[in-house]
């Protein structure tokens, strides 16, 4: 889904969850979005089995949206202020870069005197900082991601908040006049502020380079320039360095343009002619200038519209397939409901070491059912005893299984994971599952444990310990472990920790 698609879907769903009276867009109004988008979509082809939805039910949900939001810009501008806002606002951009070229152009007379220093000491210190960056971004780019690695630099972090209090002040405004769209449009800001913070930090990223390679721009425009209508003079002075040395640092610095060009670096003897002192010294600068701009264009110039067009094929992918909040894919489910596409959801679960009670499947249930977004059958496929684990691992290469909307390992807190028999069921699953990409769960009941020592005034320790233990455990193989008492889940509660976590882990399977 397209970021712009996703925006408007989100914003959508934002009024649809929060307006239940039908205050900011009436019910009838919705029903009709849907049956119209339905209409021209063609409704849904295939199934709705696994974490993502099919291109077929994904373009109904947008379609429905974009109908909706047609009608919400004609009753309330402050709709399109607000997207706009929360997209980016493309005129601060322009202003970085109208900045650094001006800072570039301002180089080229700091001293201001006219002369060229042919150690060119301001072309020498954007040399050093940008292969500095050019070693920084070769270092990220072999280094590997670490899932809680934060998205962002300083620099996309701020902008990010400068769009978010602008949309808050906007929203403040707008709430006098429109309450309750202000206060979905509130929460569609917070929520795309976190979706959007990748996408900001490569904004953030081009801008950098674009920058950068403007900076020196200015600085060879304003040479040209200010040697059109003045007189430069080439040389050099140093306390420490002599001709010989001079002439060694000259060969290194524009030795590449000097051999692009054709034009010849001068020689010790030359050098030491150039030489500033009291009978003077220097020589017209023409030949310089031209070779500090090759040299500006060779290391920072190129460099920097490279990694520009780098990282505008990374945004422009990031745009085509943003990842998607946890929140959405229930939302979509009980959306698609409502059109008749969604009349029931399975939920494949094997069990190891554990015999889930009836009330048990009946809390799993309930907690599926808010992760997915409808009614979820709970098929207990397999129940796998102790010491059985290459048995199962074996049955699992010859009979694959089924299609289901997710996949579950269920356990007990009550036991202790161990690597070579919990470990063992977890990596055959995993090892099957992964092959589908199909949703897969860790899920560890803790109702047995609980029960079990419910007399124990230590059990609140115990039990936390022990969920620990679990979720270590887990964390090791890279797998998250909902940790619940299945027991006590009841359906259309407040959202619990096992259900954020349950969600969270579906949505990391979808947007893997």
């Amino acid at each position: 889904m397209h970021e712009r698609s996703l925006r408007t879907v989100l914003l959508i769903r934002s009024i649809d969850e929060g307006d239940q009276a039908g205050e900011v867009l009436s019910l009838a109004e919705r029903s009709e979005a849907t049956s119209v988008a339905m209409q021209q979509t063609g409704g849904i082809s295939q199934g709705l089995a696994g974490p993502v939805l099919p291109a077929s039910a994904e373009r109904l949900i947008v379609r429905r949206a974009e109908l909706l939001l047609a009608k919400l810009r004609t009753r309330a501008p402050v709709v399109n202020q607000v997207l706009a806002l929360v997209g980016g606002a493309s005129w601060v951009g322009l202003v970085v870069l109208a900045v650094a070229f001006g800072f570039g152009v301002a180089m080229s007379a700091l001293d201001g005197h006219q002369r060229i220093d042919v150690l060119a000491f301001p072309l020498l210190s954007l040399i050093a900082w940008n292969l500095l960056v050019y070693l920084v971004a070769l270092v990220a780019a072999f280094r590997p991601a670490r899932p809680d690695q934060g998205s962002g630099s300083i620099l996309s972090s701020s902008y990010a908040r400068w769009i978010r209090n602008r949309a808050d002040a906007l929203l403040r405004r707008s709430s006098h006049f429109n309450a309750p769209l202000a206060a979905a449009m509130q929460r569609f800001a917070q929520e795309w502020a976190s979706i959007a913070r990748p996408l900001l930090s490569l904004r953030a990223q081009r801008l950098f380079h674009l920058g950068a390679a403007l900076l020196a721009l200015g600085l060879v425009v304003g040479l040209y320039v200010r040697g059109l209508v003045l007189r430069y003079d080439a040389g050099w002075d140093s306390t420490f360095l002599d001709a010989a040395s001079v002439r060694a640092v000259l060969g290194v610095l524009y030795g590449p343009a000097s051999k692009l060009s054709g034009i010849a670096l001068p020689d010790a003897n030359e050098l030491e002619a150039l030489r500033w002192g009291a009978a003077g010294g220097g020589a017209p600068a023409g030949p310089f200038i031209h070779l500090i701009a090759l040299t500006a264009v060779l290391y920072i110039v190129v460099p920097r519209l490279l990694l520009v067009l780098i990282t505008t094929l990374r945004f422009w992918k990031m745009r085509l397939r943003p990842p998607l909040p946890a929140s959405f894919m229930p939302y979509a489910r009980a959306l698609l409901r409502e059109t008749g596409s969604v009349t029931g959801l399975l939920a494949s679960v094997v069990t190891y070491a554990y015999s889930p009670s009836r009330e048990a499947l009946a809390g799993l249930s309930a907690l599926l059912a808010d992760a997915l977004g409808g009614e979820v059958k709970v098929d207990v496929r397999a129940s796998v005893a102790y010491g059985e684990e290459d048995t199962f691992a074996e049955r699992l290469r010859l009979e694959p299984l089924p299609a289901a909307d997710c996949h579950l390992l269920v356990m007990s807190l009550a036991a202790t994971p161990e690597s070579e028999n919990h470990g063992a069921m977890l990596e055959a699953m995993q090892r099957t599952l992964s092959r589908r990409k199909a949703s897969f769960l860790l899920v560890v009941d803790e109702s047995s444990y609980a029960a079990r020592m419910n007399a124990e005034a230590s059990l609140a320790t115990r039990v936390a310990q022990r969920a620990r233990t679990w979720r270590e455990f887990a964390t090791a193989r890279n797998q998250t472990a909902c940790i619940v008492d299945l027991t006590r889940v009841r359906t259309g509660t407040a959202e619990t920790e096992a259900q954020k976590t349950l969600r969270d882990a579906l949505q990391r399977t979808a947007n893997a």
